[in-house]
């Protein structure tokens, strides 16, 4: 009897030992094993095309001691001429849910900008869309960067479904015409998980007005930005329709995801570059995305980081 219940002990050791070898590592030690969707930078697109994370960038990506930039450039100044009756209309300007992009920091420090038909206003767009109207800049011959919400509604969980932009508009002057999206293009971040932290995204255009009008150079650099002077410029929602407003001032606050100023905003001006007149061989610089105003306690606006995942999602778009 006690060697038919040894026998009985060793089979069974011997039968548990093999499921366990057989079970897969990850269930024992580590979880689920991640996703691509887990990952708050992957690309998605209105149109359900599959963007490939590892696919090639440009070849004006100049690499740094401390991050890269992509060059800018300030196209042909080719003019293509549209006029519009505005009526002296106020935008209105795309959601964030919160926080709020309407913030003026005491009194209002904002200059309009008397021609924006020359660079680097000129790259600077006029967004109008059906979820709302916004600021985006050109960063290629043919895609514009904006916030997230300029192009996915937080609230519908929706993509814009039609968008027109205006390189360099002036009230009911438009001087290098417009462009229609074809595509709309952000991260799971913000379509899935809505976190503000990864409040950016991209617009494909069906022509490449940016050969005219010129584009961006952007940036991403590993360490902290305080104090760097920089300026914002857009179409706010609370001044003359279509008219560009700026307003100069310097990064206060570097974190991971968010670049903290204390340049006045408005809605409308979400999307908007925050970027430096010069940077090494970048030109005209931009070093985040406006999308954010006051909230969580402090008195400042702040804009989307062009982290290294950024820089890699915007030149990874505008080669698509």
């Amino acid at each position: 009897m006690k060697v038919k219940n040894s026998l009985f002990f060793r089979s069974f050791a011997f039968i548990l030992a093999g499921l366990v070898t057989f079970l897969p590592v990850t269930s024992v030690l580590a979880g689920p094993v991640p996703t691509s969707s887990d990952n708050p930078h992957t690309p998605v697109a209105s149109d359900g095309s599959q963007i490939d994370p590892h696919a090639p960038g440009s070849d004006d990506i100049v690499q740094t001691d401390n991050g890269a930039y992509s060059k800018g450039a300030k196209g042909n100044n080719v003019r293509q001429w549209e006029r519009f009756v505005t009526d002296g209309r106020k935008s209105p300007s795309a959601t964030a849910d919160k926080p709020s992009t309407e913030s003026i920091i005491g009194s209002d420090s904002r200059t309009r900008v008397k021609d924006p038909s020359v660079y680097p206003y000129r790259a600077i767009v006029h967004i109008e869309s059906n979820i709302g109207n916004c600021t985006g800049w050109m960063i290629g011959s043919d895609t514009v960067a904006t916030a997230g919400h300029c192009v996915y509604d937080p609230d519908s969980k929706k993509w814009a479904s039609w968008a027109k932009v205006y390189p360099g508009r002036n009230g009911d002057e438009a001087p290098f015409g417009s462009a229609n999206a074809k595509r709309f293009y952000s991260v799971t971040g913000w379509t899935v998980q809505g976190n503000h932290n990864h409040d950016y995204g991209a617009i494909k255009l069906d022509k490449s007005v940016g050969n005219q009008t010129g584009w961006f150079g952007y940036r991403w650099q590993s360490g902290s930005l305080n104090g760097v002077n920089e300026n914002i410029s857009g179409y706010p929602g609370d001044k003359d329709y279509g008219t560009q407003w700026e307003h100069r001032d310097q990064i206060r606050e570097t974190t991971t995801y968010k670049l903290i100023y204390n340049n006045d905003t408005y809605a409308g001006q979400s999307g908007a570059p925050v970027y430096q007149d010069s940077y090494q061989n970048c030109g005209v610089c931009s070093l985040a995305i406006h999308a954010n105003g006051v909230y969580g306690g402090k008195n400042s606006n702040r804009g989307t980081r062009i982290t290294k995942e950024v820089f890699h999602n915007l030149n990874i778009w505008k080669n698509q």
